[in-house]
């Protein structure tokens, strides 16, 4: 409870500077499935869970955009336009758990889980060869898929990737004891709004669809299932690290970090500078370059959309 009040604190003053909140405890419920992404999404059974995507289609070079925790597809609605503008087949996917994907108890939520789902997918769409966008943990997820051998991926974009940063064995277990589905479940308005402007250097008015969107979504029944898959992928990023590894990714990579990112490295954990934790690691990549943006925070894609385009389109040139 201290470190939600010292979080507080710290994050509330930006909003107030930055914008204007609004409330939605009497808002209706949102059913995962009616939340609108601004795109259209299809599903199907791949790897023993109804996941769901959209594909915009066409014959260009393939980008598969892998949101972050606690997050959707949705998160990219600020990209999927322009980069399929722009010549690209862009598929965004709802990872299970999330979305308008399955989020079913026995499902093995896990790193390795979602490489295998991500690589059955491309298999599924008849995708040879693809660039994988991922974000956040999605970022941790696309490293995991090239560590596993898959045969689908051409380069990987990584956006304020999780797996990177190292976590002791007791920083470990305090995050796995922490973020647990009941926690998830407990988090009211306020604390929802100050943990996603931890995620922007400066939250502002035309953000708030991402407050309604999680407050109302969870007052429907499925939002347990969410809360659950939650959880256990913080455990997951955890339990599957990468950085051990980083030496034995082999294809080209960019990373992309926020010179303003709250969340990496961990604050509260044992702090540091976010430009440190990706410099060392790309040091340590065969064939990998960084990228820091200025004013921006962990949700590149959505803080400095215009920036992220064009990084991810200059990159594929």
């Amino acid at each position: 409870m201290t470190r939600l009040y010292l979080s507080l604190i710290l994050i509330l003053p930006m909003i107030a500077g930055c914008s204007s909140a609004r409330f939605y405890y009497d808002a209706a419920p949102l059913p995962f499935e009616d939340i609108d992404y601004s795109f259209s999404m299809q599903s199907a059974t791949v790897n023993g869970s109804v996941i769901a995507w959209h594909d915009s289609g066409g014959e260009g070079e393939v980008l598969l955009l892998v949101h972050g925790l606690a997050s959707n597809a949705g998160f990219w609605r600020y990209n999927v336009a322009d980069l399929t503008a722009a010549g690209f087949r862009v598929i965004a996917v709802d990872l299970p758990g999330y979305g308008k994907s399955g989020k079913s108890f026995s499902t093995p939520y896990g790193m390795k889980y979602y490489a295998e789902t991500l690589d059955a997918l491309l298999k599924h769409l008849n995708v040879g060869k693809a660039t994988v966008v991922g974000h956040s943990m999605g970022g941790q997820i696309a490293m995991t898929m090239v560590l596993d051998g898959s045969s689908h991926v051409k380069r990987l974009i990584l956006l304020s990737p999780a797996g990177i940063e190292r976590f002791k064995d007791g920083e470990g277990r305090w995050m796995k004891g922490a973020v647990t589905p009941e926690f998830v479940m407990a988090t009211d308005e306020a604390a929802i709004r100050a943990n996603l402007a931890s995620n922007f250097s400066c939250w502002r008015d035309e953000l708030e669809w991402m407050v309604e969107e999680r407050v109302r979504m969870a007052k429907v029944p499925e939002f347990e299932r969410f809360a659950y898959a939650v959880s256990r992928c913080v455990a997951a990023m955890i339990d599957e690290p990468v950085w051990k590894d980083l030496e034995k990714l082999t294809v080209p990579i960019l990373v992309v970090g926020g010179e303003n990112d709250n969340l990496i490295p961990n604050p509260y954990l044992h702090g540091g500078y976010t430009a440190d934790v990706f410099r060392d690691g790309v040091a340590r990549m065969p064939d990998a370059r960084l990228e820091m943006v200025s004013h921006a925070g962990h949700m590149l894609q959505i803080d400095k959309p215009e920036v992220i385009n064009r990084l991810i389109i200059n990159n594929m040139r």
